[in-house]
């Protein structure tokens, strides 16, 4: 598929008259789908129809039209295309022609992507290419403005985007609204740089509340942020909910709240009847996860599996996304609506026959666009720096599936862990960490939320430095050695240092062999790279580590601040 749209239409007369005439009967379709199973998630019911699609959308839904293809479903279940309402398609380390290859056969047809790291390293160049390569990818792929670049004043990348950086972003086409305010201290403090930015936004405002409970909740939620990705326990989904905001339950592949949500999603709470306002993203999702376990068909069967109705789990995927973002022409089976659709097997696995983007069926993808820039620069300070970790920091907990860290005394940890600055400004720390278990050797990548340094990984300096210098031969992506500085896997990701053009199933394999690589030295981590790559974010609690020195999240300040020599 080629230059698909990325904005629903304008209201087009004649495309819209020749609708009228199919669902009349006085005109013949495109392609009817017969002897289909509707659900229809507006009013929760599943009924026995005809589809009439003509011109990219669907007509009628009822019987006795004509068309010069029919397509016999046999009774399988038709329901609207999936839409994932936040997701960072860099962090699943695929360029969107080759993410598009690995989700559509699970039923997504749509995305909202937030190019953050995109922005983060190349500024609104990578918006302009996030939303030009998916116009060519097969899959109907819109954007989310990235409200924190950088995330906070204590994370420096490749770019910064001002109020009026943000004021032109917002007007290209595709772009549905403002994406997550991470800098929660600066809205609730009043910063005026933060709200310049929210007053450029007059349409939506995603959240990112990580850790607010409370007054604080009730304030994030009056400034005009309109939802929030980070409840993890059902007290906090909650209390987001009562405060009018749009809950999205979060289940990527360092991230998974969906088990702890799920009583809020079945209405536990409201005799039963799930929340209005809710949807399932997630966020961030790997390439091999994809392929294992599936997108957000596998979350719809974890949602049935635990007592949702087919129906209520579909439209955490369809209508409350596109009802979400302003998207009319979606998420339902309806006369008038784009035909993004997906033909079902059943209702418990989710299991995919079919799918039509904008009433073709199949997939053709375009090229990936050249993306210049995103060079991974470690410089002379790399090869100085003593990698040697500051006695009385504390040490950083990391958690196998979650994004939040812990705060251990010193002493407590098990790891090395450095990161240094990617774009040539020779900043480099070093912290402890425990939970990663790496006995010898190390691993590095450039792939590290949201600036994107160097992050890296080791049992010692020397194989820290061994690793580091292999992965900036390789131009960025993931590299593992072993306590000789010998290469046991690589993953090169050449397109900014955070994906690649690869086949799916080829850079999965890569993917695979780093985990598999990590695992030999001692790792236990499930996901080890997207977990990693998490261990900078300066808005996630408690502790990161970013090139200036350790990072007290909830003090909103840096433990300590390390120089090159003394790293």
């Amino acid at each position: 598929m080629h230059d698909l749209p990325v904005k629903t239409d304008p209201f087009d007369k004649e495309k819209r008259q020749r609708l009228v005439r199919v669902a009349l009967g006085q005109e013949a379709a495109d392609t009817v789908i017969v002897n289909a199973q509707i659900v229809d998630v507006l009013t929760r019911e599943i009924y026995t129809a005809d589809v009439a699609l003509a011109g990219g959308r669907v007509a009628g839904v009822g019987s006795g039209y004509r068309a010069p293809e029919l397509i016999d479903a046999h009774g399988a279940f038709l329901a609207p295309g999936f839409m994932d309402a936040h997701i960072h398609i860099e962090s699943s380390l695929l360029t969107p022609a080759r993410f598009a290859q690995a989700v559509r056969p699970h039923g997504t047809t749509g995305v909202v992507a937030e190019p953050h790291e995109l922005v983060n390293v190349l500024g609104l160049h990578g918006l302009h290419w996030m939303l030009e390569a998916g116009r060519g990818s097969g899959l109907r792929v819109y954007a989310s403005l990235p409200s924190c670049v950088p995330a906070s004043e204590y994370e420096r990348g490749g770019a910064v985007l001002t109020a009026q950086d943000i004021r032109e972003g917002l007007a290209v086409p595709g772009v549905l609204g403002l994406a997550e305010m991470m800098n929660y201290p600066g809205v609730l403090g009043g910063d005026a740089g933060v709200w310049s930015v929210l007053e450029q936004a007059q349409g939506r405002r995603d959240g990112h509340a990580a850790g607010l409970r409370g007054a604080q909740v009730q304030a994030y939620a009056a400034a005009g942020i309109h939802s929030d990705h980070e409840a993890v326990t059902p007290q906090e989904a909650l209390e987001r909910l009562r405060a009018g905001l749009w809950l999205m339950v979060r289940e990527g592949s360092a991230a998974r709240n969906l088990d702890a949500l799920l009583p809020v999603l079945r209405g536990d709470w409201s005799g039963g009847r799930p929340p209005r306002r809710a949807m399932l993203v997630s966020d961030d999702v790997s390439v091999d996860e994809l392929l294992e376990l599936g997108h957000l068909d596998r979350l719809m069967r974890t949602c049935v599996a635990g007592g949702l109705h087919p129906a209520d789990a579909l439209a955490l995927v369809t209508c409350n996304p596109a009802e979400y973002w302003g998207l009319h022409d979606l998420g339902a089976v309806c006369p008038g609506y784009h035909a993004d659709l997906v033909l079902l097997k059943d209702l418990q696995s989710f299991e995919v026959l079919d799918t039509w983007v904008g009433g073709q069926r199949g997939m053709t993808t375009a090229a990936t666009p050249a993306l210049p820039g995103g060079a991974v620069l470690l410089g002379a300070e790399w090869e100085r720096a003593s990698f040697e970790p500051p006695a009385s920091w504390p040490v950083i907990g990391v958690r196998p599936e979650q994004i939040v860290t812990d705060a251990l005394p010193s002493g407590s940890g098990d790891t090395r862990l450095v990161v240094s600055d990617r774009y040539g400004r020779g900043e480099v720390a070093a912290c402890w960490a425990a939970g990663l278990h790496l006995e010898r050797g190390a691993v590095a990548l450039s792939v590290l939320h949201d600036a994107h340094h160097v992050i890296a990984a080791g049992a010692d300096a020397g194989s820290i430095r061994a690793a580091g210098r292999a992965l900036e031969a390789l131009g960025g992506g993931a590299v593992v050695v072993d306590e000789t500085g010998r290469v046991l896997a690589e993953l090169p990701l050449p397109f900014a240092g955070l994906m690649t053009d690869a086949p799916p199933q080829a850079a999965a394999q890569q993917a695979e062999g780093i985990k598999a690589a990590l695992h030999s030295l001692g790792c236990t981590l499930p996901y080890p790279i997207t977990t990693l790559s998490f261990l900078g974010l300066t808005v996630i609690p408690s502790l990161k580590l970013t090139p200036r020195g350790l990072f007290d999240v909830e003090g909103w300040q840096l433990v300590g601040e390390a120089v090159v020599g003394d790293a």
